[in-house]
Parts: structure tokens; C-alpha cells; sequence
């Protein structure tokens, strides 16, 4: 049946009105006031003595701390917070300087607390703050389980659905692999909680789409993963994808030369966008990556913080994304991968 339109905005004009007026707005009142604008610029004493400590697992030359930082110092100069960022000092996921600099910042006492939750030794450590009145958020790595969330007095989680991501990198890469294939999963965080989750729903993926796989125990460390993956290949040569659950899969742009591969013969994926990774897309030998943007990770975490000890507010979970960056969305972040915003 054809739609009259102009009785359909008539009617819905009636009914915008009369909510306006049943809200107590007439609708002279309203055609007045939507003509005034009102300027409000930031004020840098907005949370003014209100205390907060990041607790990061980050080595002092992470690059994705970085950018984690970027967002949390910024979220923190644009409300006058006084905050503090901790890292690893003796290099990535390092537990005994993630476990004291945990003692040092509960010790302080800060109004919030976020935290990754990187090995769950760090569990008890978040429950004494959240005992002791302290706000705690989780940035980045959520507890393992809904019991170690809920144990841990943690308000909310800021990051990526770790599952979620590794399914949606399984499924976003399977464009360029048949279905049935034998592929290579890198696990570049044995033991950590991330990894662990990312390949769970990697596998998930794989298992629906009717592959085999063997898992490949890596690190960050580039010139291993590099060696690693250039002698899985040599050994299985029928490979047909390599799903990586972080970024040094970035080094096929190295290996698969060498190697005679050429760009897209087998379909790689990474997770974030660092220089290597960016350069590698954009050469063609990674077909895509999952950016989590972690500087929403930095960044919200202080936004919801001061307002819980403000506002009395409760928390509230945010998804950073599954954020699937292809070569045509790569071109165009490349200039705020080199600013330290993307990765």
C-alpha cells in the first residue's frame, strides 16, 4: 500500500509536539531556546583532587603502551586529574614489577585503580583495593572468568572482547583461504590471558570452517617469530593461512620473500597496527588487522573513573571494537599510526 508521506509527517509532527508539551516544553518555548547556543569549553579543574593510578603491563619501549598512555595523559590534562602511569620496568608482562608497582599504587591509596588484568596472580591485589574503597577498572585484559571479574571488585571492563576478536579475525581473513585448509595459528603470549582467549576464538572459527591447525609457541621477540614461521613453512608447505593472535606476524614481509612467496599466497592477519604491521598490509603480505584502539583504552577509563567518584555513577563495560583494518582503511590511519593514536 503507498504510504501517504505527508500525513505520516503530519502526524508525526502532532506527536513531537505533544511530548514536547507533556514534557513541559511548549512548543513556543522550544522553537525559543533551540536558537540559543551555549558554549562550553573544558576546564582543566573538572576533577580537581580526585587521584588516579594506571597499573599497565607494558615495558618502558611498548609501543602500544604508548599509546595507552597517549590516551590516559590527555583524558587526565583535559579534566586536571592527578594521575600516574606505571609499566613493567624490566620489559613486557614482567609479574614481579606488575605485582609491586600494584602494592605501590594500592599503598597510595588513589581514588581509582585501572588495571590490566594480565596473569591472575593480579586478582587478590585488585580485591584488597577494591576492599579498601578504591574505584577499580579493568583496561585492556578483562579477568579470565566472570567469578575472577566479580571477585576482583573490578566495576567494569574497557577493552576488546578477546573472544569476540579472535573469532572475527578468524572469520575476516577465511576471504582469502578456502575453507577445509590447513593454516598455522602464532601464539605470541603464551600463558597470558589474552592470547589464550583470542586463539579460543580463533579456533571456534577454524572448527566451523572445517580447517586443521598447529599452534606455533611464540613471543614478541620479531627475529624468533621470524625464524619460527620461515621453518613451519619450509616443513609444511601446504599452509595455507597463518592466524596470529598479536603483531609479529608483521615479519612475513621479510620471511615470504626469502621464501618465494608472493604477497596474498598465504593469508596472514595481525592484531594492531604498528609500524610493521602497516608497512606490511600496505606492501600486501598481511591482508588485515584487528585494531582494538587502545587509546580509547587509555583515555575512557579516566573519563568513567571521575565520574563514578564524582557523580556516584556506576561502571559501565565498553567494547573498544573489532576494528577490521584492511589496505584501504591502513592508507588512510597511516598518518595516525606514525602520531602514536592508531596501533
Amino acid at each position: 500500500m503507498p504510504v501517504d508521506k505527508s500525513r505520516r509527517n503530519l502526524i508525526i509532527g502532532l506527536g513531537a509536539a505533544a511530548a514536547l508539551a507533556a514534557a513541559g516544553w511548549g512548543t513556543a518555548a522550544y522553537e525559543m531556546t533551540s536558537k540559543v547556543t551555549k558554549v562550553v569549553q573544558a576546564t582543566p579543574n573538572f576533577a580537581q583532587g580526585i587521584s588516579i593510578i594506571f597499573n599497565g603491563h607494558w615495558g618502558p619501549t611498548n609501543v602500544f603502551g604508548n599509546a595507552v598512555e597517549i590516551g590516559f595523559n590527555q583524558a587526565c590534562e583535559l579534566t586536571g586529574a592527578q594521575c600516574k602511569f606505571y609499566r613493567s620496568e624490566h620489559g613486557d608482562a614482567n609479574e614481579a614489577d606488575i605485582i609491586s608497582n600494584l602494592e605501590t599504587a594500592i599503598n597510595q591509596h588513589p581514588d581509582v585503580l585501572i588495571a590490566t588484568y594480565i596473569y591472575d596472580a593480579v586478582g587478590p591485589y585488585l580485591a584488597q583495593a577494591s576492599k579498601q574503597g578504591i574505584i577499580v577498572i579493568l583496561s585492556n585484559v578483562n579477568a579470565p572468568t566472570p567469578q575472577a571479574f566479580e571477585e576482583s571488585g573490578a566495576v567494569s571492563f574497557i577493552g576488546q572482547s578477546l573472544v569476540e576478536a579472535g573469532y572475527v579475525a578468524a572469520q575476516a581473513l577465511s576471504k582469502y583461504f578456502p575453507s577445509g585448509s590447513h593454516v598455522a595459528i602464532l601464539n605470541e603470549g603464551p600463558g597470558q590471558v589474552w592470547a589464550t582467549q583470542r586463539i579460543e576464538g580463533i579456533t571456534e572459527f577454524l572448527k566451523e570452517y572445517d580447517c586443521t591447525w598447529d599452534i606455533i609457541s611464540s613471543s614478541f621477540n620479531l627475529p624468533e617469530v621470524a625464524s619460527q614461521i620461515s621453518a613451519y613453512i619450509e616443513a609444511n608447505p601446504d599452509t595455507k593461512a597463518i592466524l596470529s593472535n598479536g603483531y609479529g606476524s608483521a615479519v612475513v614481509s621479510e620471511v615470504f620473500p626469502k621464501l618465494g612467496i608472493n604477497p596474498g599466497q598465504i593469508a596472514v592477519n595481525a592484531f594492531d597496527i604498528t609500524p610493521e604491521v602497516l608497512n606490511a598490509i600496505l606492501s600486501g603480505y598481511v591482508q588485515l588487522t584487528i585494531d582494538q584502539q587502545p587509546y580509547l583504552q587509555g583515555f575512557l577509563p579516566v573519563i568513567q573513573g571521575i565520574l563514578m567518584k564524582k557523580y556516584m555513577l556506576s561502571g559501565w563495560n565498553v567494547n573498544t571494537g573489532d576494528y577490521v583494518i584492511t589496505k584501504e582503511i591502513a592508507e588512510k590511519v597511516a598518518p595516525l599510526v606514525k602520531e602514536g593514536i592508531f596501533y
